[in-house]
C-alpha cells in the first residue's frame, strides 16, 4: 500500500499522520514547559501549509488555531522555532541514493569583484584564488552523476583549498555506497 495522499485527508488526520511519521525522525531534544507542541508537530503544520498551497504562514497558523488546534503556541514562538529546525528539515527532505560513479568539481562563487572586496560587507566571504585569478566570496564543491544531477554539495570559504571540501564531503561516503570518482578539476 502506497503513502496516502494528504491534501484529500481531513486536515486534522492529516495532522496525525504526518506527526507520526517525523516523531521518529525528530533528533533527541528536552521538551521545555512553554513550548505547546513538539517538533514533529510543528514541521507537520509547516508542509500542510506547503501541501495545501497557502501562501502566508500567519493565516495558515491563525486559521489552525482558531479552527481545529486551540492550544497552539503564538505564531511568533513557532516561526521563531521553526527557523531553528531549519538544519532538521533540510536532513527530512535530502534523500541519499546509492551511486557507483560520481563526477566531483569545485566552482568559485564571487559575491563581488575582487576590486570592491574591502567594501562588501558579505557574511563569511572570504578571499580565494582559483584558476581564473583571485576571487572573493565562496566556493562550490559538488557531487554530480554521469547524467548530470547533483548528488552531494557544499559551499565553503574561497580561502579553502579543494582537498580539505573534498574531505569534508567524503565523510558521508558509506552512506552513498562508496562510489568511485572520476576526477576532480581545479576552479
Amino acid at each position: 500500500m502506497g503513502r496516502p495522499d494528504l491534501s484529500l485527508l481531513p486536515l486534522v488526520q492529516a495532522f496525525q499522520q504526518l506527526t507520526r511519521w517525523l516523531t521518529p525522525q525528530m533528533p533527541y531534544k528536552l521538551l521545555h514547559a512553554h513550548e505547546k507542541i513538539s517538533d514533529a508537530e510543528l514541521i507537520a503544520v509547516a508542509l500542510l501549509q506547503r501541501l495545501h498551497k497557502v501562501p502566508y504562514f500567519s493565516r495558515w497558523w491563525g486559521f489552525l488555531k482558531r479552527n481545529h488546534f486551540p492550544h497552539f503556541p503564538s505564531e511568533v514562538q513557532a516561526c521563531l522555532r521553526l527557523s531553528r529546525l531549519t538544519p532538521v528539515i533540510e536532513g527530512l527532505a535530502t534523500e541519499v541514493e546509492a551511486l557507483e560513479f560520481v563526477t566531483v568539481d569545485s566552482e568559485p562563487l564571487p559575491v563581488c569583484t575582487f576590486k570592491r572586496a574591502p567594501r562588501c560587507k558579505f557574511r563569511g566571504a572570504q578571499y580565494g584564488f582559483s584558476t581564473s585569478g583571485p576571487v572573493y566570496g565562496f566556493k562550490l564543491h559538488a557531487w554530480s552523476t554521469l547524467n548530470g544531477k547533483i548528488a552531494k554539495y557544499d559551499i565553503r570559504p574561497a580561502n579553502e583549498h579543494n582537498f580539505t571540501g573534498g574531505c569534508a564531503m567524503n565523510r558521508d561516503w558509506a552512506a552513498y555506497g562508496g562510489p568511485k570518482q572520476i576526477g576532480w578539476s581545479a576552479p
